[in-house]
């Protein structure tokens, strides 16, 4: 059908209409490009990156280990990351990745980088390498434990261009909360360490101990903290604008003087996963189209907050629908997110975001295939 002769109604959700019924989308006119990120400053819309952009193989990659880390996961290792490395090569020096093996855990992520691995992946691959299902853009995977919960262990940072504040932990097959554990990864084994040291039995205790014992050496040799609150952890709660369901809260800029930065969403936290509980159980479509409807109305005044420059709204609000995790939501959550990102300076993010929703899964054999 010619679009200038199209005489259906337009759909009022327009590119944010999440319908995929052949007869809703034979009845009303939708925007030609469905794929489109949201407008960014006021421009028209632009098109995310396509398969072919995404998926074209890393190519000569440079030489120095860092930036081949910055290239592929788009961000940079703080020092702790390269000296836990060392490490690990103290105490195996054939095989680093196992070195953990008494704790149960495993290197992974960019540590596959140091390892030798992920010199074919493409972009696209890298940016979901070891990203579990609950793990937001912000959150980077370094350490796995068992696939039992999924338990693993990442850097946390607010922003793309900065150091992570903290290594946080999250159980993928549990649910979304991520849990602040310390402000490096040799005092999140520490923590890992002591709390598997009490139920092993006394052999594998003796291992526990050996192992701990060399790591708070490593840490005391090297001046690296083992404290599980820093200063910069201390100042970030002071910059937390608002909880989210991950339980880890928003950081963004926000001006106490003149209230701008961040505004509360248009619904209680209780009241928006009621909203989100109807889309995903509704056994018809009047049920879901209502309720969509409910949802809108919080997507309109999230827009609206970004409009005023109070962007943290619409980052809750993605977040919020990112840890509520079902696949329904995928495509507005990631319009609303894109927009916060873009709008926050933070579109590194929104790369991540992209290349993790297409291939969202809870299967953790999806995780490392790639290696």
């Amino acid at each position: 059908m010619n679009k200038d002769t199209d005489e259906r109604t337009p759909c009022k959700y327009g590119v944010e209409c999440y319908q995929k019924n052949p007869e809703h989308l034979k009845k009303y006119k939708h925007p030609d490009k469905r794929n489109l990120s949201v407008t960014e400053n006021g421009d028209s819309p632009k098109k995310f990156k396509s398969e072919d952009d995404s998926s074209a193989s890393v190519a000569e990659l440079p030489t120095d280990v860092k930036e081949i880390i910055k290239l592929l996961f788009l961000v940079d290792m703080p020092d702790d990351f390269y000296s836990f490395y060392e490490f690990c090569k103290s105490l195996s020096s054939s095989s680093p990745k196992k070195a953990l093996k008494s704790l149960n855990l495993e290197l992974v992520g960019p540590f596959d980088v140091l390892d030798g691995g992920l010199k074919d992946c493409t972009k696209e691959e890298a940016l979901r390498h070891y990203r579990y299902y609950f793990d937001p853009p912000e959150f980077q995977t370094i350490l796995k434990g068992d696939d039992k919960q999924q338990l693993h262990y990442g850097y946390f940072r607010d922003d793309p261009e900065e150091f992570p504040c903290f290594v946080a932990k999250n159980y993928a097959l549990v649910g979304p909360t991520i849990t602040l554990v310390a402000g490096n990864i040799f005092g999140a084994v520490n923590v890992h360490a002591e709390e598997i040291k009490s139920t092993a039995d006394i052999f594998r205790k003796m291992q526990i101990q050996k192992l701990q014992a060399n790591l708070v050496k490593w840490a005391k040799k090297n001046n690296i903290s083992l404290d599980t609150v820093t200063p910069e952890i201390r100042s970030r709660r002071g910059k937390i604008v608002s909880k989210t369901l991950n339980k880890i809260g928003v950081v963004v800029p926000y001006d106490k003087k003149t209230d701008v930065g961040y505004r509360c969403l248009a619904v209680s936290e209780d009241e928006l996963i009621k909203i989100l509980k109807k889309i995903t159980s509704a056994e018809n479509e009047r049920e879901r189209d209502a309720a969509w409807s409910e949802l809108q109305q919080v997507i309109t005044a999230a827009n609206i907050a970004n409009d005023e420059c109070d962007f943290g709204t619409s980052l809750e609000l993605g977040l919020d629908m990112f840890a509520f995790g079902d696949e329904l939501l995928h495509n507005s959550l990631e319009r609303i997110m894109c927009t916060a990102y873009k709008l926050l300076n933070r579109n590194k993010f929104a790369e991540i975001l992209h290349a993790h929703i297409k291939h969202r899964t809870k299967d953790a054999s999806c995780l490392s295939t790639i290696v």
